[in-house]
């Protein structure tokens, strides 16, 4: 007997090999009629519940996938003079009253929470702005990209990537504190505190609760025909970090390499703006020594570097616990994690000679009393290919994503104080003396 599925065909056979007797099919093609005798009754049991699992595949498809909004994201620049002026790009001093009167680029992510998806915070929050802002002059850059360059050559640490420091995400870098001449120098022009003070500023967080929890010089250059070593890296794929916090600064001139720059896979869709936002999301500073800043939990990745070659320094900064919300990061996980096991049963299913299930019940009957089997190939479940999605994918991790930005940051009154300022009482007993002296 032939069970039409919305997939392919489901063969119901005796044990025997013969065919179920007697089907009819009406002119309309869409109803069938079976004959059974009465010992054939768990095998119609079983087609009745492979028809359920099908109709329940079908219903589960109207209600899985999320409603988006649909939202551009808003560009704001502060600046004291006109953006991208020539005045701006002569500046070379490196005063922190000179790079205050830089300009700031900030870009605001578009939101993916659907509306009925409850968010303690409303959008945008302060995590959903990416801020493109100069932390080093573009001479104090130069020095300190020449500082790096001279002790990656004397270690080859550029040679290939450090899968140790970094295992998920192995990049050719090299922590700044194994550089000494690089650490004395941001300690001399106070880089800790210009970014921690900016940071601060633009996150609403104290800069007590900021720390590093990694500052490195990573190094991106293209595979042409004359640089082919496999080991070197032009790209990264998208990942996020594991701080709160995450910064990129670009130690070289943009003019020494072509394509490169952080690319954001919230900013995906959104039109190129302002110069230093392209397409595909990807955005690249204009001058040695801007930094982006972001959250570090935005998906996010190095594009690829398709000429010279590309030098920064990246610092993952963690933000206290007292600042953040419990809860908000596990729940994000589980998401993205759901999300990663969906890809992991589709590619498992897709490596298999048949894309399905072969069935066969006849080792779990016995005697001639139930002498039905039930052998064929059931395709694979429309919802393991649905969820499999790229798009439908990107949209679930994104809306996680999203509410994430919206809750994990609490509000300041609702940080609680984790250095004690109240009073100590000392009470003396002198355990020697009698109590009934008392």
């Amino acid at each position: 007997m032939i069970l039409p599925t919305s997939t392919g065909l489901f063969d119901l056979t005796h044990r025997n090999g013969t065919s179920l007797p007697s089907v009819v099919e009406t002119n309309s093609g869409s109803h069938i009629l079976f004959y059974w005798y009465s010992n054939h009754l768990k095998a119609m049991m079983l087609a009745a519940l492979l028809w359920l699992a099908l109709f329940f595949e079908t219903l589960e498809s109207f209600s899985f996938t999320p409603t988006i909004i649909s939202c551009q994201p808003t560009t704001t620049t502060t600046s004291s003079s006109p953006l991208f002026a020539s005045s701006v790009d002569d500046v070379t001093a490196a005063s922190d009253q000179e790079l205050n009167r830089r300009e700031r680029i900030t870009i605001t992510l578009p939101p993916f929470a659907a509306m009925n998806q409850q968010a303690t915070c409303q959008y945008p929050s302060v995590l959903h702005h990416l801020h493109i802002q100069s932390l080093l002059s573009q001479e104090e850059a130069s020095k300190a990209c020449q500082m790096a360059h001279d002790f990656a050559e004397s270690t080859g640490r550029w040679l290939k990537p450090d899968s140790e420091r970094h295992q998920s995400y192995a990049t050719c870098d090299f922590p700044v504190e194994d550089c000494e001449t690089l650490q004395d120098f941001l300690d001399e022009v106070d880089f800790d505190g210009r970014l921690f003070k900016s940071l601060s500023d633009l996150y609403n967080i104290e800069m007590e609760d900021l720390s590093y929890l990694d500052l490195f010089v990573a190094h991106y250059q293209a595979k042409t025909d004359n640089n082919n070593n496999p080991q070197i890296m032009d790209r990264l794929e998208a990942h996020r970090d594991g701080s709160i916090l995450a910064f990129s600064l670009l130690l070289n001139s943009p003019d020494d390499f072509e394509g490169g720059g952080t690319f954001y896979e919230a900013l995906r869709d959104v039109p190129p703006s302002f110069g230093v936002l392209h397409a595909g999301g990807t955005i690249r500073p204009q001058k040695a020594g801007d930094a982006v800043m972001h959250c570090g939990k935005i998906l996010h990745g190095a594009d690829v570097v398709t000429s010279g070659s590309r030098t920064v320094l990246v610092g993952f900064v963690d933000v206290s616990e007292r600042c953040q919300r419990p809860g908000v990061l596990s729940e994000a996980c589980k998401e993205w994690g759901r999300m990663d096991v969906v890809k992991y049963r589709f590619e498992r299913q897709e490596s298999k000679v048949h894309q399905g299930w072969l069935s066969n019940n006849s080792k779990f009957l016995h005697g001639d009393a139930s002498s039905s089997a039930v052998k064929g190939f059931l395709p694979a479940l429309q919802g393991v290919i649905r969820r499999n999605d790229p798009e439908l994918c990107r949209r679930r991790r994104l809306e996680a994503e999203d509410i994430l930005l919206r809750n994990i940051l609490l509000p300041s009154e609702e940080r609680f104080n984790d250095v004690f300022d109240g009073d100590i009482s000392i009470l003396d007993f002198d355990f020697e003396d009698d109590p009934s002296e008392a």
